[in-house]
């Protein structure tokens, strides 16, 4: 405290108001480095060559060479192609179709599906006659339904359905279970399997039993159903029908003619009555004889002949059930006897064609195999060559001795498992062998004469 009575304050230590002038001075810089003037030397010279490229007109900036070529003018079609060049080649329409005819069915089915021009130049005949020559499910699926086209019992497919059923993989109705062809004897027409075809809530087919007494009693019935252009799958429980005429997705009606209620409405038209009386009354008539039996046989008889005229059945098809005339399945059953012969050739061809490369192909393995066993026998030492590499009589890749045989069998069973070294180095093992065993014989061994020995 001072005398005035007023108090000092303490001063900072880096209050510089009170300090001497030397002392009062900023601190000297710390010198610099020379890297860091020689980096603003370059900056500042890079600045200046900045400037000048300024005034310099900007390069354009490189292209590929495929842009390049988009941008080159484009030459006139016809005059390269009039001389020669590469331009679009114009296929004349009946061309077209002579290569669609040796297509296979796969091909065809694609080139289908390219335009509406070229789906429409796809015929039955040309479906049939790929089907059929080269093979496989196409050609078992054209046979099965040249049976139900024969009998005239299905709706006649166009060329596309024909061409969608020659190259099916699955149900058509569940799209879920693999058919490669159709079966035989379920005589639908359809590409079904088993379990949409008698199972699930919408089953295709319906058992019509022949045990009811309706059929047994009316043979009208047993006319019906014994028509080949009824298709039914017959089993034990009775004869499985078409339940109900379908569609496709392009509204294309497919299946059997003939549906299960079509029996019974067939049966009670007017033609059947008159068919049924008819029937009786030759069988009442022809009941004279004596015996039971001999009055069953002549009513079955005079049932069978009164029933021989069938064309009221076909009539009631045409008019009532809208089936096909027959003129329209000509087409699929000339196209089919038509390739019949020629598709057998073919067949009997590409069979003995595979037949020679597998006789070829068992030659090849046969000298490889010979001459791999040539290499190695000619590298077996002399005194036990032959007897190593003896053979057995039942096959030539068997051998007498076990360890060569258990050597060889690897390689005589895969001969392209065979390299350039493995001969030698099975000479070598059978070799080291065989000389350990003449190293042994030649030991000498106890005698058994002398105990003390």
């Amino acid at each position: 405290p001072t005398t005035k009575g007023k108090m000092k304050t303490a001063k900072h230590p880096n209050d510089e108001t009170d300090l001497p002038e030397e002392d009062s001075k900023p601190p000297a810089k710390r010198p610099r480095r020379k890297a860091a003037i020689k980096s603003e030397k370059l900056i500042a010279g890079m600045a200046e060559d900045d400037d000048d490229v300024k005034n310099s007109p900007p390069k354009r900036p490189r292209r590929k060479k495929a842009a390049l070529k988009s941008e080159e003018p484009a030459k006139d079609d016809s005059s390269s192609a009039e001389h020669g060049g590469s331009g679009p080649v114009v296929i004349n329409v009946d061309a077209m179709v002579n290569v669609m005819e040796f297509l296979p069915p796969r091909s065809l089915y694609n080139i289908a599906l390219t335009c509406k021009s070229l789906r429409e130049m796809v015929t039955t005949k040309m479906v049939v006659h790929s089907a059929l020559i080269h093979g496989g499910h196409a050609k078992k699926t054209m046979e099965e339904l040249y049976n139900m086209m024969k009998n005239r019992s299905i709706h006649v497919p166009s060329p596309l359905r024909l061409l969608r059923l020659a190259n099916g993989k699955r149900c058509e109705f569940c799209v879920n279970k693999s058919v490669n062809s159709l079966y035989n004897g379920l005589n639908i027409g359809a590409f079904s399997c088993w379990d949409c075809l008698a199972k699930g809530d919408d089953p295709l087919t319906k058992a019509w039993k022949t045990s009811w007494a309706r059929y047994w009693r009316n043979p009208v019935y047993q006319k019906i159903l014994n028509h080949p252009r009824v298709a039914f799958r017959d089993k034990s429980k009775g004869k499985f029908l078409w339940i109900q005429d379908r569609m496709d997705a392009h509204g294309e009606k497919f299946g059997p003619i003939v549906c299960w209620e079509d029996i019974d409405a067939m049966a009670e038209c007017a033609d059947g009555k008159n068919a049924t009386a008819a029937a009786k009354a030759a069988s009442s008539v022809a009941a004279n004889h004596a015996s039971v039996a001999a009055n069953y046989v002549a009513g079955r008889l005079a049932e069978a002949n009164a029933l021989s005229n069938i064309e009221w059945i076909d009539r009631y098809l045409t008019d009532t059930l809208g089936a096909p005339p027959v003129e329209e399945y000509s087409e699929f059953i000339e196209a089919f006897a038509d390739i019949t012969d020629r598709a057998r050739r073919i067949a009997r061809e590409k069979e003995n064609i595979k037949r020679d490369k597998r006789v070829k192909k068992q030659e090849n393995r046969r000298a490889a195999t010979d001459k791999f066993l040539a290499d190695v026998t000619a590298l077996i030492d002399e005194p036990f060559r032959e007897k190593a590499v003896e053979r057995s009589s039942s096959s030539y890749k068997t051998f007498v001795t076990p360890f060569v045989e258990d050597l060889m069998s690897p390689y005589l069973r895969a001969v392209s498992s065979i390299k350039k070294n493995t001969s030698t180095e099975l000479a070598k093992e059978i070799n080291t062998f065989l000389r350990s065993l003449d190293e042994l014989l030649a030991m000498n061994f106890l005698s058994d004469d002398d105990a003390f020995e």
